[in-house]
């Protein structure tokens, strides 16, 4: 085993036993659920928002939720099949008010969603897992650039896979988050697809220029490939982005071996990772012992099997680190921001995507959960874990989720107030308000 490969984990600490879940009387008379505990208390506010969604907009899976400086919040959904509006971003005020919608660019693939202000205008960056593009937008969507399939990429340089030019020897592209870097670096994952990190360099509003590339699948085993070559991304990474058309591991401290545990499969199928708490679409199941940790799987470092999320961590400024939510492996990889891994955290079982304030991050984690970590990783507790089988992700039938309980986050970030909004991977969507009480 090399040097690399041995490096120690960062096991996340102690798991709390049991949710804190209590009620509270809202102004209509309802009761919300509240999660958490001590400085970390939440009123539960689900489907926030949705009573001012327009008639005409059904959500699909609700992806990626992130708030813009004037504290209006974003939605990115895939959109229902039953949906008469395609427009897969939705935005509202504050207080959970409709504003507007648009992106049908995004129909069916809309995945991952990072926001950034650059000078005096802010920008949103997108990932489209279905049309394999990648682009950068006004908040009210006008286009900046896009990017297609990467050829430029000498691992992707044969193009797509399967029935695509690459045949048997090509990789499939379904990217699914991005991360920025102060200098305006960036980090697109390849979740979906065939498990590599980009990374590009861009300046102000410029066609980004690819830096390099890491991660994959370990030696001798070839990525998942997802369902085909994305099509219509724009050829050799230039695509205009007109959407729809087109191992080994180290020990743990104390001397156990990660033997892998409960964690998601890779990528799309990593989406039935869920199964024992969100039901996977096969029916409720038993939900797993509360605050169990999650145990990445034996592998090396260096590989990855669905770098679903990812983000760049500033609270060392001093030392700033990517994060990889790995969650094919069951773990959250930290990288130099030159692309050399360090360590893995432990504790979360499919991590999805990460948001940071005030030293803490949240962590939307597949499987029914949605955790906090301190500014040394460590657990501070998760939120809204099951302990009664949840309904099947798939269900038409809102009435079925259980207030308290998540089924499959997604997506989650703070707001300017301290506030967590959560978007989760379930058919009809579902969006929920963590009010800050504590």
């Amino acid at each position: 085993m090399d040097d690399i490969t041995r490096r120690g984990f960062l096991a996340a600490g102690a798991v709390v036993a049991a949710p804190y879940i209590l009620k509270s009387q809202d102004k209509a008379g309802t009761k919300n659920p509240i999660l958490g505990e001590g400085e970390h208390k939440y009123e539960c506010i689900h489907d926030w928002g949705l009573a001012s969604l327009p008639a005409s907009i059904k959500y699909g899976n609700t992806h990626s939720v992130v708030e813009d400086s004037q504290g209006h919040i974003y939605i990115h959904h895939t959109v229902h099949k039953d949906s008469p509006s395609l427009d897969s971003v939705v935005v509202f005020d504050d207080k959970g008010k409709f504003v507007r919608s648009w992106g049908p660019m995004f129909h069916g693939g809309a995945h991952g969603m990072h926001i950034r202000k650059e000078g005096n205008t802010e920008y949103l960056y997108f990932c489209d897992e279905k049309h394999g593009i990648v682009t950068k937008r006004t908040t009210k969507g006008e286009e900046v650039w896009t990017m297609g399939y990467p050829q430029d990429s000498p691992v992707y340089q044969k193009g797509p896979g399967s029935s695509g030019p690459g045949g048997a020897a090509g990789l499939n592209y379904r990217p699914t988050n991005f991360a920025i870097a102060p200098n305006g670096d960036f980090w697109v994952g390849d979740g979906y697809g065939s498990y590599y990190m980009f990374h590009y360099t861009q300046k102000g509003n410029e066609f980004p220029r690819l830096k390099n590339v890491f991660g994959g699948p370990p030696a001798n085993a070839a990525g998942r490939g997802g369902a085909g070559a994305a099509p219509g991304g724009g050829g050799g990474g230039r695509g205009q982005g007109k959407g729809g058309d087109q191992a080994k591991g180290p020990a743990f401290a104390g001397g156990d071996q990660a033997k892998g545990g409960d964690q998601a499969k890779g990528g799309d199928q990593a989406k039935g990772g869920g199964r024992g708490a969100g039901g996977g679409g096969r029916g409720p199941a038993a939900p797993p012992p509360v605050g169990q940790p999650g145990v990445p799987r034996d592998v090396p470092i260096e590989s990855m099997n669905n770098p679903h999320g990812n983000m760049v961590d500033l609270r060392d400024p001093a030392n700033p680190v990517l994060l990889v939510a790995d969650r094919g492996n069951a773990r959250i990889v930290r990288y130099t921001l030159d692309d050399k891994p360090i360590d893995v955290v432990a504790g979360t079982k499919s991590p999805c995507h990460f948001h940071e304030q005030k030293g803490n991050i949240v962590v939307p984690d597949l499987q029914a959960r949605v955790t906090l970590l301190d500014k040394n990783n460590k657990i501070i507790l998760h939120l809204g874990e099951p302990t009664m089988p949840n309904p099947p992700r798939t269900t038409e039938n809102r009435a079925d989720f259980i207030p308290g309980q998540f089924v499959q986050p997604h997506g989650a970030c703070f707001d300017h107030a301290g506030n967590i909004f959560v978007a989760e991977w379930v058919e009809i969507g579902r969006v929920t308000k963590l009010r800050k009480l504590a």
